[in-house]
């Protein structure tokens, strides 16, 4: 089974981080009320040197938390793909037109 470049592997997770950590509290909040199975961690090591915190979910709930959050407008600043433990693949961002 081949992975798009813009997609993340079934058995991984995407790592989501936030302009704040005021967005990830709010975003975190809107998904577990949209029933959404998520984990607040912090921004892994081998993604950024900054102090701060992110969200982990499934690659299944991709759709629903970018309605979730985008009805909401909670922007996803980067978005990552964990593909095994220390490893992350940035997953590129469509731009609007």
């Amino acid at each position: 089974m081949t992975v798009a470049q813009n997609e993340c592997h079934p058995t991984g997770s995407y790592v989501a981080i936030f302009f704040s950590i005021h967005y990830v509290l709010k975003a975190e909040q809107l998904l577990k009320q949209g029933n959404i199975a998520l984990d607040v961690v912090p921004v892994p090591r081998e993604i950024s040197g900054d102090c701060g915190m992110a969200i982990t979910f499934a690659p299944a709930q991709l759709a629903a938390v970018q309605s979730i959050l985008g009805a909401a407008g909670i922007d996803i600043v980067r978005i990552f793909c964990k593909e095994a433990e220390g490893v992350y693949r940035e997953i590129p961002r469509k731009l609007d037109s």
